[in-house]
């Protein structure tokens, strides 16, 4: 699904997340956690978006499943563990994303 991990962030909004993947057919995908000051009290909080498509339930399990293996660094694992519980916790709501 995924190669490596090419960039993340954090965005001055309020605590919004950004992580950029490599796929396997080379394109990147940037995924983010919509954590902004303007979301807050919103359906739109909290929830991993992408940059190529819309998310469904079993996606964001999947995702969150092929995240782990592509850490490298300490930097980068308390925030990939973020996008992976984020993900876990999207993937058992009611609706799709």
């Amino acid at each position: 699904m995924f190669t490596l991990i090419v960039d993340y962030a954090v965005a001055p909004d309020g605590g919004s997340l950004a992580l950029s993947v490599e796929r396997l057919d080379g394109k990147t995908e940037c995924f983010v956690i919509n954590r902004s000051f303007a979301s807050r009290g919103t359906p739109d909080y909290n929830v991993v978006k992408s940059t190529l498509r819309s998310l469904s339930q079993n996606e964001c399990e999947e995702i969150a499943n092929h995240l782990g293996g592509l850490v490298t660094d300490a930097t980068s694992i308390d925030l990939v563990a973020d996008f992976i519980k984020t993900l876990k916790a999207q993937s058992s709501k009611v609706r799709d994303t």
